[in-house]
């Protein structure tokens, strides 16, 4: 039975309880829809899960990681790169109501591969070491833009990557949500010869194209957004809070579809089967064959689905604020799981 209250249920001291933590409540869920902002672990929790915090030197900037080292140091290790979010951090994406980023650790001891996860730096402070953090995508004049040169600092953590640990130079993996995955286009257009294969989830290109690189060369690559994306929007148009003008989801696909040479038509078109009716999301993909010297496009059209990476094992909190400024999350898939399975066809 559904239960209402009314004023005559509330003298006027509950009334402003009541106010006050609705308040609370619609402010700690913009706050994570901004960014899906949990309270970031500890190192010490972190080293439970077998990750570990790292500092390099990036010129004159030092820069922070965690890493987690394969199982198996004596074989060369694939390389998976996840990049966080913005408003999130290396940290954050492994906080217990983080969602499906929490899925890599065990995918990474599953398959002896080296992860590592990179941390952006705080806009206003320049601070690379805190949790509050926004990548340098290819986004320009928007509110929380972010000067570092993240390009260079992810590359040099691959190169300390390959001296410190013994990696499979062939396989190396680039993939992230949001900001996150964002970052991840600019890196295949900018760097592509350093990745095999690539996956974003809930990220699209800005509409202007002076802002967009060609590509040297392809690089297979898996796209997931959701329909009723509420932050990056389907159909294009302005991100709420100043922070950039984008081009829709599928006007974003044909750009990565022709970039990577692939066939404008789907080779293929399958429905995911549909786990949970609950969900509210079912998930579409349609894969786009490589032409004379290309590279693959697998498209995900998460139909229903709001500005999360899917998943079901790993949780967001489910609420009606939350899936207000979020939306519903996918349960049919596992953002790591599908990642892993498409990235992990191709070496470099």
């Amino acid at each position: 039975m559904q239960s209402t209250i009314t004023s005559r249920s509330l003298n006027p001291l509950s009334l402003c309880l009541w106010a006050c933590l609705l308040l609370s409540s619609a402010m700690t869920v913009g706050a994570h829809a901004q960014g899906l902002r949990p309270s970031p672990p500890t190192a010490e929790e972190l080293a439970e899960l077998g990750l570990l915090e790292q500092r390099i030197q990036v010129g004159a900037a030092t820069r922070w990681l965690l890493v987690q080292p394969p199982v198996d140091p004596s074989r060369p290790a694939p390389v998976i790169v996840l990049l966080h979010g913005g408003t999130l951090s290396m940290r954050r994406s492994f906080a217990t109501n983080a969602g499906a980023t929490r899925g890599w650790p065990s995918v990474a001891r599953r398959e002896n591969a080296l992860l590592l996860v990179p941390n952006a730096t705080n806009p206003k402070t320049g601070d690379p070491a805190s949790d509050d953090q926004v990548w340098n995508d290819l986004r320009r004049g928007v509110n929380r833009e972010s000067s570092a040169d993240d390009v260079s600092f992810i590359l040099a953590m691959l190169d300390w990557a390959h001296e410190t640990y013994t990696t499979d130079r062939s396989r190396v993996y680039v993939t992230g949500g949001s900001n996150g995955g964002m970052m991840t286009f600019r890196l295949l257009m900018e760097a592509p010869e350093r990745f095999a294969a690539a996956a974003t989830f809930v990220a699209s290109l800005p509409d202007d194209d002076a802002l967009l690189v060609r590509p040297a060369r392809p690089t297979p690559l898996l796209i997931a957004h959701g329909t009723a994306d509420p932050l990056v929007k389907w159909d294009g148009g302005d991100i709420a809070g100043g922070r950039g003008r984008m081009r829709s989801a599928s006007a974003s696909v044909a750009w990565w579809i022709a970039a990577n040479k692939a066939s404008p038509e789907p080779a293929v078109t399958s429905t995911l089967p549909h786990r949970n009716p609950k969900d509210k999301c079912v998930i579409e993909m349609k894969r786009h064959a490589p032409q004379a010297n290309g590279a693959v496009v697998e498209a995900y059209t998460m139909v229903g689905g709001g500005h999360a990476i899917p998943s079901a094992r790993y949780p967001i909190p489910d609420n009606l604020i939350t899936r207000r400024y979020i939306g519903a999350v996918c349960q049919d898939a596992e953002g790591a799981e599908l990642a892993w399975t498409f990235m992990s066809r191709y070496r470099r």
